[in-house]
């Protein structure tokens, strides 16, 4: 399907305005003051965008299961809608349907914060619960893949057999407790590798990682990530799996939800059963009632 893909898009060769190499400002900044290096048009099944550049930028380019931010690029005249950034060979991409009338100008750079923290929520959910699955269910567990975004964290992880509800509920009380806890993120940038493996950091399967690494630590959590976090855990608020299943010989996925989207869940399962209880004439012992209809 890629190579098809890949046919199927037209990119135009690059417009250069300035030198430079763009820098990432994202772990400290929302928004920040930026130019455009270079800018290119791309054609893809009739539909035509920019990938734009940028000399500083906030925007987190999709990378470690994280999906890129979306946000906007704004002068005087024009708010220009960055719909996504995508990374491709290492270089974050800033894609817009049109260009600003000054290309050569100033601009503010800014990212959709409530997406952002959403996504947050859910990254830092995921390392919580890394840590919660292996107390649980053995050391055996190891990430084999993540995904994250606004709406939800997935994640792939090594186990033999179906997680009990026991278990579930066990990792999500675990999970819970450090959200409570409200423990702070303890970040360190540029760390040796093997500094950051003498602290515990757990690599991830199948990532190449260079000399220099940035470390996020939550309590005893400790991994190796790139991407972006809550400032504390008591930000993701709730945590619920809503899924369970197996993907593979030996490998599992579970979704869960986060902060407003997990309030969102939580109350449909509230609603689901005030339905059902007035179905039966808000009897008491609704559970020996329908057990009665069976």
């Amino acid at each position: 399907g890629r190579a098809r893909n890949a046919a199927a898009m037209e990119t135009s060769d690059w417009v250069v305005l300035r030198q430079g190499e763009p820098e990432f400002v994202g772990y400290d900044e929302t928004e920040s003051k930026t130019t455009i290096l270079r800018y290119r048009e791309v054609k893809r099944k009739n539909k035509n965008y920019y990938q734009l550049v940028l000399s500083r930028s906030p925007f987190y380019a999709e990378m470690g299961g994280q999906v890129g931010d979306s946000g906007w690029l704004i002068d005087q005249e024009n708010r220009i809608e960055v719909f996504d950034t995508i990374r491709e060979n290492n270089l974050a991409m800033h894609l817009t349907s049109k260009l600003p009338d000054d290309l050569e100008g100033e601009f503010i750079a800014r990212i959709d914060r409530e997406k952002r923290t959403a996504t947050e929520c859910n990254h830092s959910a995921t390392h919580l619960m890394h840590e919660a699955m292996r107390e649980v269910l053995g050391r055996h567990v190891e990430q084999k893949g993540s995904y994250v975004s606004p709406e939800m964290l997935r994640f792939d992880f090594s186990h033999f057999q179906k997680m009990t509800l026991e278990e579930i509920r066990e990792v999500e009380k675990l999970v819970t407790a450090k959200i409570r806890a409200n423990l702070p993120i303890e970040e360190q940038r540029q760390l040796p590798i093997e500094e950051a493996k003498a602290q515990g950091a757990i690599a991830l399967f199948g990532e190449k990682y260079g000399d220099k690494v940035r470390t996020v630590r939550f309590g005893s959590s400790i991994e190796l990530c790139g991407g972006t976090h809550t400032s504390s855990t008591g930000q993701i608020g709730t945590f619920r799996i809503i899924s369970e299943r197996a993907i593979s010989a030996g490998v599992r996925r579970v979704e869960a939800v986060t902060a407003k989207r997990c309030e969102e869940y939580l109350y449909m399962q509230e609603d689901l059963l005030r339905e059902i209880k007035r179905m039966f004439d808000n009897v008491p012992d609704v559970m020996q009632a329908i057990q009665k209809v069976i």
